[in-house]
């Protein structure tokens, strides 16, 4: 018999959960080849405080119906740079995006995109060396049919797993999934943050237009550490209300889930 594609590596197993459907889809395929996971292995979401609620709820919905424990985990700026949430006490409103950027004295942009590294990267990192963990194997969401995507390096305490890509997993076949379960992320909710820089600009002008009162990269960049993109974002936003056009185009990203709207791989 052939063996599963998703069967637990040994050792230790650091489950990477960003909300969106495709990490939910890798869970739900570890769980299905496994019954109930080991103590060996942690369920991680790392919330940067600029998830939409929706995607808090369905993270949420997860652990309770398939009865998997899953730790969320914030940011700090300070030691231990690190601390656990619940669904209730999640930030909600880019909290610990914005204490990242007064601590580095730094805006993310497209040529550093220190959010994904310091938000989620270490700081799920940090909870599992806490745990007393040495090494590990890092599972990350990205399917078969993501081949940019597909080259990602082994790091000094863990080691890259990318099940999907081994079992031929594509995006229509995370869809049929979802199509079929009772429960699913809501249609309109993108992956990754609100107003990620990542995205492309007709997206950004369709979320501005959605929630114009969401001013929260105007007021990261006030603090002085510079601008997301090449223009200021207050530039962005009068173009997404007076020049539709100009977002037609999609503008060319460093790669990364977000330019499609698919998981950030943390």
């Amino acid at each position: 018999m052939t063996a599963s594609p998703f069967m637990l590596p040994d050792g230790n197993v650091h489950v990477t959960l960003s909300g969106g459907r495709t990490s939910a889809y890798l869970l739900h395929q570890l769980l299905e080849a496994t019954g109930e996971l080991p103590e060996r292995v942690k369920v991680v979401f790392a919330n940067t405080g600029r998830e939409d609620p929706r995607t808090l709820d369905f993270v949420q919905q997860m652990g309770q119906r398939w009865s998997v424990p899953i730790t969320w985990v914030q940011y700090l700026p300070d030691a231990p740079w690190f601390e656990i949430v619940n669904h209730n006490s999640a930030a909600r409103d880019g909290e610990p995006f914005e204490a990242m950027i007064k601590h580095k004295r730094y805006t993310p942009n497209g040529r550093k995109r220190i959010c994904t590294e310091q938000l989620k990267v270490r700081a799920a990192r940090r909870l599992l060396v806490a745990c007393g963990w040495t090494r590990w194997t890092k599972t990350l969401g990205i399917r078969a049919d993501e081949p940019h995507r597909h080259e990602q390096a082994d790091q000094p305490r863990e080691k890259i797993w990318m099940p999907l890509v081994a079992a031929g997993v594509t995006k229509p076949m995370v869809l049929k999934f979802w199509k079929a379960q009772p429960f699913d992320l809501p249609e309109g909710v993108d992956s990754n943050c609100l107003l990620c820089f990542q995205f492309g600009l007709a997206q950004l002008a369709r979320q501005m237009r959605e929630d114009p009162d969401d001013d929260f990269p105007e007021r990261m960049e006030a603090l002085g550490f510079g601008t997301f993109l090449k223009h200021p974002w207050s530039e962005i936003r009068e173009y997404a209300f007076s020049q539709t056009d100009m977002f037609e185009t999609p503008r060319r990203r460093t790669l990364c889930g977000a330019a499609e709207n698919e998981e950030c791989a943390a």
